[in-house]
């Protein structure tokens, strides 16, 4: 029986762990504000569906960002 070569990684061994955050983009008036970005995609959403259907803000958008670490 062969040894296993320790030169060669599986794919899990070698994939980078990702960090996505979101944060909420809206306007109000001409000026445009951002939420902190977080983790809690459905705390951003959940903001993003009150500003949608109320009159606070328009032009709601939920951004996304990925930082991959590896």
């Amino acid at each position: 029986m062969m040894a296993p070569d320790p030169s060669h990684t599986t794919a899990s061994e070698s994939a980078s762990t990702q960090t996505t955050q979101w944060r909420l983009r809206y306007q109000v008036g001409d000026l445009v504000h951002y939420t902190e970005w977080t983790a809690e995609f459905a705390a951003v959403e959940n903001l993003a569906v009150q500003y949608r259907e109320g009159d606070y803000g328009h032009d709601v958008v939920i951004e996304r960002r990925t930082e991959v670490e590896g």
